[in-house]
């Protein structure tokens, strides 16, 4: 089944500030943390030594380019809490540059796992001879489909995953850039299943907790 959203729906389902769980997904560990705060402190460094080059004759009016490093200065040093929020701002746009979206009620037509490469080690052993390791990972695949379009998702195997089976539904936003979505885009936002209650997706597009609920809504009429 597919539902066209209005404007308004998209936009609080894919909101262009980006959820405290898309923002936590791009916050990282603490390794990523580390580099951010490294980052910070050189902005910091660099743009107040530019301001203090450009306020050396004592004028501390804030001509132009005063104004330029000391705005530097400060944004320099909240990057390392920024970056996470520009980055998931710039994921949700990449779906809200489509002009019209839709709920894809749909049902799983197929599972299986695949195993993807992730890169490779070379190592040389003892003896001299030239070792190839694989790192690789699996991948749980699901092929969902109605009358109207059929995809695959493709996502991490997770152990929660093991209930999937065919014939469960899945609900999901599909997006098209004219309304009658005639040529639908091969992008989707992630998907819940509801008899499951369960997510699957690398990066969560949706706000979560509108999205069962419109869900809900729409299972109680049919």
């Amino acid at each position: 089944m597919l539902v066209p959203l209005k404007r308004e729906r998209f936009d609080e389902l894919i909101p262009a500030v980006p959820t405290s769980d898309q923002y936590q997904h791009y916050w990282g560990n603490a390794n990523d943390v580390f580099r951010r705060v490294m980052v910070s402190v050189a902005l910091l460094t660099v743009f107040a030594l530019a301001y203090g080059r450009v306020t050396a004759d004592g004028d501390f009016s804030f001509n132009g380019l005063a104004l330029l490093t000391f705005v530097g200065a400060g944004l320099g040093s909240l990057y390392w809490m920024l970056a996470p929020v520009a980055s998931a701002a710039r994921r949700n746009g990449s779906l809200r540059r489509y002009e019209y979206g839709a709920l894809w009620i749909a049902e799983i037509w197929d599972v299986f796992l695949t195993e993807e490469v992730l890169g490779r080690e070379e190592k040389v052993d003892r003896r001299g001879r030239l070792a190839v390791d694989f790192n690789t990972e699996s991948y749980l695949n699901l092929v969902v489909g109605d009358e109207v379009w059929e995809t695959t998702v493709q996502v991490p195997m997770r152990r929660a995953y093991k209930r999937i089976e065919p014939g469960q539904m899945v609900c999901l936003l599909i997006f098209a850039n004219d309304p009658n979505f005639a040529r639908i885009a091969k992008t989707h936002s992630d998907a819940y299943l509801p008899q499951l209650r369960l997510w699957l997706g690398s990066y969560p597009f949706l706000r979560r907790d509108s999205f069962e609920q419109l869900t809900r809504y729409y299972f109680r009429r049919r």
